[in-house]
């Protein structure tokens, strides 16, 4: 993934790769701030891979007014300081919900297939 500065007339092309899913996460980041961002080329690639290594990949383009604020986003993406930070007390009743008690049963799928080997269904 390359981060540039080519400029399409009232949009900007502020990065380039050969992977569209990467494009796609930082258009969902910049969409999630209120800049709208669109995918060119993106489709062609998931049909004909070797195009995308010709043409140097599909393109992230937003409006030239957000381009700055757009490019200072995927920077700091880049840079690992847009992390968000998890809510102990959330995880941990989201753990809580996750543990089977001692007790219980676990063969269901054993059990399952026991009696379809057995019935002979």
């Amino acid at each position: 993934m390359t981060v540039n500065a080519d400029s399409n007339g009232d949009f900007d092309t502020i990065a380039r790769s050969t992977v569209p899913s990467e494009l796609a996460v930082m258009k969902a980041l910049l969409e999630s701030e209120r800049i709208p961002a669109f995918i060119v080329d993106g489709g062609i690639y998931q049909l004909y891979f070797l195009i995308a290594v010709v043409t140097g990949g599909a393109r992230l383009q937003v409006a030239s007014e957000y381009a700055a604020a757009a490019r200072r986003i995927l920077a700091d993406f880049a840079a690992g300081q847009l992390m968000i930070e998890e809510d102990d007390s959330a995880a941990e009743a989201e753990e809580q919900k996750n543990i089977v008690p001692a007790d219980k049963p676990k063969g269901r799928a054993l059990g399952a297939a026991l009696l379809f080997f057995l019935g002979g269904g």
